[in-house]
């Protein structure tokens, strides 16, 4: 008799179904599984004959075949166990009618389901499907809270999948449900924190409201890091559509301390030895990389320019294309990589260049050698660029606090608005998004700003690109004013948050 039972089969976020049949037939015992298989999946049979032992169940001493089709797609990971085990005890009569259900799981040698990783986005495609019930792991159950679906059941063991198939009783008992939220919510810290630096807060601010990248120069202790961990505490929620987007990434990634509860984005931070392949993404098993960690959320990268010169220039087109495509002797793989940019890097090599509370040690040769390393065209893609210096005594004492995150994030939630009303029928909802071929039209200025900006331009040698990022900038200012077109202030503004492009190197 032959067994079948399906799973699913994943490659990156991509999940293509997988049919898996077991034929039992007299002859001398032996287990033979092909497909394509990985040597994880090879090993499945070498597990899969003690689960069923030790759930109670004689194991057939027959020639068994197992097939996992279609044959011309790689089968990695070992979820396969469970899918193979039911199909094996429907070939033995064990089970029966296994058309509506889907099994992902590990088998350890006694029989218990163990947790896996990347099972997110092949449940949701099996959801799709014409399954009726979903059998995944009990440890991987806290993923698939936020679904509110009774087709998804948790398993601790073979025995239990068999209990439950044979009374028809597919109820989620109560004390799956109960699960400690305060474990996984992160608590953002608050703009009010930050004291003496209103430049920062604003460009803060600014970057928020448009979706612009940033990077912060600046000496060793001025507030960079300060200022970049607050940011997604003034961002919108993510909605829903995003909220599972991203836990399919870090379902991938085998991190399970996303908080899919608050609606929080996420903020990576990845130090600069992290190799390019721990930034990008890749590996044998294509995983993603930080780039893709931080989707609709805030990429920071400290000391900036230390990172490896390959890292960076990879970024150029990830920002652009907000995807990574990663293609591997083990097969290929994309990944979305929507993020907000910030950068921070000290103004030399030992952080103390230009800063009125420090002495630099740096030569001449050593400083333009080191902010060289700014003028590249990773650089030239990010919008703002902000100038910070350490605080005094004085201003750390008794300087004002900056706004609290909760005031800030109602003006970005206003002004998210504005640009939504605004882009309505177009396929860009965000001020940064803007084609050149429509900056003349959304970007409309008062009386003499045309005049400043070609000033500008041609005293400083901008390029075009530099200059749509000037007026996209000064659109978003304009909107944090209120200003239905874009008055000169709001011009001067978003040209001083471009002081890289007159500074000499």
């Amino acid at each position: 008799m032959v067994g079948k039972a399906f799973t699913w089969t994943r490659m990156g976020l991509s999940c293509s179904l997988v049919e898996t049949e077991v034929d039992i037939k007299k002859g001398l015992p032996s287990i033979l599984v092909t497909g394509l298989l990985s040597q994880e999946v090879k090993e499945a049979r070498e597990r899969i004959r003690p689960a069923i032992q030790n759930s109670g169940i004689d194991f057939p001493l027959k020639r068994i075949t197992i097939n996992l089709s279609p044959a011309e797609m790689v089968k990695n990971g070992s979820h396969y166990d469970l899918a193979i085990a039911m199909a094996m005890l429907e070939a033995m009569e064990v089970v029966t009618e296994l058309d509506n259900y889907a099994f992902f799981g590990e088998l350890n040698l006694s029989g218990e389901i163990k947790w896996i990783r990347g099972l997110f986005p092949m449940v949701l495609e099996a959801l799709k499907g014409k399954f009726r019930y979903i059998f995944i792991p009990a440890d991987n159950f806290a993923e698939f809270m936020q679904l509110r679906t009774d087709r998804i059941i948790p398993v601790h063991n073979l025995r239990q999948v068999i209990d439950i198939i044979n009374s028809g009783d597919f109820t989620v008992p109560e004390d799956e449900y109960m699960i400690n939220k305060s474990n996984i919510i992160t608590k953002i810290p608050d703009f009010s924190d930050i004291m003496g630096q209103p430049e920062l807060v604003d460009a803060m601010l600014v970057a928020a409201c448009g979706f612009h990248h940033a990077i912060i120069v600046g000496p060793p202790g001025a507030g960079k890091t300060m200022g970049a961990s607050r940011l997604p505490g003034i961002l919108p929620d993510l909605s829903e559509e995003e909220r599972f987007e991203i836990n399919k990434i870090y379902s991938v990634a085998g991190v399970h301390y996303f908080d899919q509860y608050s609606g929080a984005r996420p903020f990576r931070c990845p130090h600069n030895t992290f190799s390019s392949r721990a930034v990008i993404g890749g590996g044998p098993k294509i995983m993603p990389g930080e780039v893709s960690l931080a989707h609709k959320g805030v990429l920071f990268l400290d000391e900036f320019l230390e990172f490896h010169s390959d890292t960076l220039q990879s970024l150029r087109t990830i920002i652009e294309n907000k995807a990574v495509y990663i293609s591997m002797s083990s097969g290929c793989a994309s990944y979305p990589a929507d993020f907000l940019l910030i950068a921070a890097c000290n103004p030399c090599p030992c952080g103390q260049f230009g800063s009125r509370s420090g002495n630099c040690v740096c030569n001449e040769k050593e400083v333009r050698r080191y902010r060289r390393k700014l003028n590249n065209p990773l650089v030239d893609r990010i919008d703002l660029q902000i100038k910070v210096d350490r605080l005094n005594y004085q201003e750390l004492v008794h300087g004002e606090h900056a706004a609290n995150s909760a005031d800030l994030r109602q003006i970005v939630l206003r002004v998210r608005d504005m640009q939504s009303r605004r882009f309505a029928n177009e396929t860009f909802k965000l001020n940064s998004l803007i084609p050149p071929g429509k900056i003349s039209y959304y970007c409309t200025m008062e009386k003499g700003g045309n005049a400043i900006l070609e000033e500008y331009m041609d005293s400083n040698l901008l390029t075009a690109r530099s200059c749509h990022k000037i007026l996209r900038i000064a659109r978003t200012i304009a909107d944090i004013g209120e200003h239905d077109i874009i008055r000169l202030t709001d011009l001067q503004r978003a040209i001083e948050y471009r002081f890289l492009d007159k500074e000499i190197m």
